[in-house]
């Protein structure tokens, strides 16, 4: 692959990527997002909404179990995990493969007391100067992804010693999988569908409540085909895991982050502040952009140093911001029609050629 500068406009780049415009507008208008603006106040109903569900029974919360047996059921279970103790509750289905929730997770073991309420945490024990600490999280859960009873969503590695030490994904193995899938030009667009369709998750815009009133992610259909078209899977081996099965992962995993941020204090996923009480990021939305800008990065769409020493510095979150999302992953926007002829060098990203 080859960086260049030798595109003109944003319209030829769609066209070298082998996009129509009538398809780029038809995408467009299925993913474009209105605004920004206010848009953290416009969703908080439907995320303190999935915050109850996350946290009901829906989802079983298991056997109490200590850090040692779940860690073992993942080592010693993950090519049986019709074998494990854990209540599993599959959510999703998508090509052979089951993505779901375990529980309890490692936050919710018996022996775990690691969590500390944040400092500023108006609860009523921190109120009053006795700061919580060193308790655990009851509904952690663990996202999974399965097929024919084979855990997915695990890194493998082959020890000096012949033994494989199994680790559940962090964002290190998700990055590493989306980068070493980006091998050709081909995959630009892919990925540009890919970091859209994270952005609109983690504010849940294609969320819905079905005839149950579960709320569960529906992926919008056109990109989600072109991505697939680009990007089928990631990995090429026998663990090899749909592109969807991936992001309904990262929804599960983004249950999981609000339920985080309100246990520590993010109560209700607000904040208090003396002039009120105000919905926040933390969770969910803030975990999702830090995807949606690792995307970018890859893309050449944001620096790559700024994203590494941002994630640093956020203890393992760097959100895209709001302001550099259109240009990031212009099919968002809801004026793309109209800079489709703008200098691609406004956009402040080079494609690969």
């Amino acid at each position: 692959m080859e960086w260049v500068f030798d595109l003109v406009t944003l319209r030829d780049y769609y066209h070298l990527q082998g996009q129509t415009l009538d398809k780029i507008l038809l995408l467009n208008q299925e993913l474009s997002i209105e605004s920004f603006n206010s848009i953290t106040n416009s969703v908080h109903k439907l995320r303190l909404d999935s915050l109850t569900q996350a946290k009901s029974n829906l989802w079983p919360h298991g056997p109490s179990l200590t850090g040692e047996q779940i860690q073992n059921e993942v080592q010693e279970l993950n090519l049986f995990t019709d074998q494990w103790i854990r209540a599993k509750s599959p959510v999703y289905e998508i090509r052979d493969c089951v993505i779901g929730v375990a529980r309890p997770g490692k936050e919710a073991a018996s022996d775990y007391n690691r969590i500390n309420h944040y400092a500023h945490c108006t609860c009523g024990e921190c109120r009053n100067g006795k700061r919580v600490m060193g308790v655990r999280n009851p509904h952690d859960m663990f996202p999974y992804v399965e097929r024919d009873n084979t855990l997915l969503s695990v890194k493998r590695r082959q020890l000096r010693d012949g033994r494989v030490k199994v680790t559940p994904w962090t964002f290190e193995h998700i990055f590493s999988l989306i980068e070493d899938s980006f091998d050709h030009k081909e995959l630009q667009f892919g990925l540009e569908i890919l970091g859209s369709i994270i952005v609109r998750a983690a504010f849940m815009l294609d969320h819905t409540k079905n005839e149950q009133g579960i709320i569960k992610l529906q992926l919008p259909q056109l990109a989600t085909e072109l991505m697939v078209d680009c990007l089928p899977v990631l990995g090429d081996d026998e663990f090899y895991v749909p592109i969807e099965a991936v992001i309904y992962f990262l929804d599960i995993l983004g249950f999981n982050e609000d339920i985080k941020v309100d246990v520590c204090g993010y109560r209700n996923l607000q904040r208090e502040y003396a002039r009120g009480t105000i919905p926040q990021d933390n969770g969910r939305t803030n975990t999702l952009l830090t995807i949606s800008h690792m995307l970018a990065a890859i893309l050449h769409r944001r620096p790559i140093g700024e994203f590494a020493y941002g994630l640093h510095r956020g203890m393992g979150m760097n959100p895209i911001s709001k302001g550099q999302i259109y240009s990031a992953f212009p099919l968002l926007d809801p004026e793309l029609s109209s800079k489709l002829d703008l200098p691609i060098e406004e956009f402040r990203w080079s494609p690969i050629v």
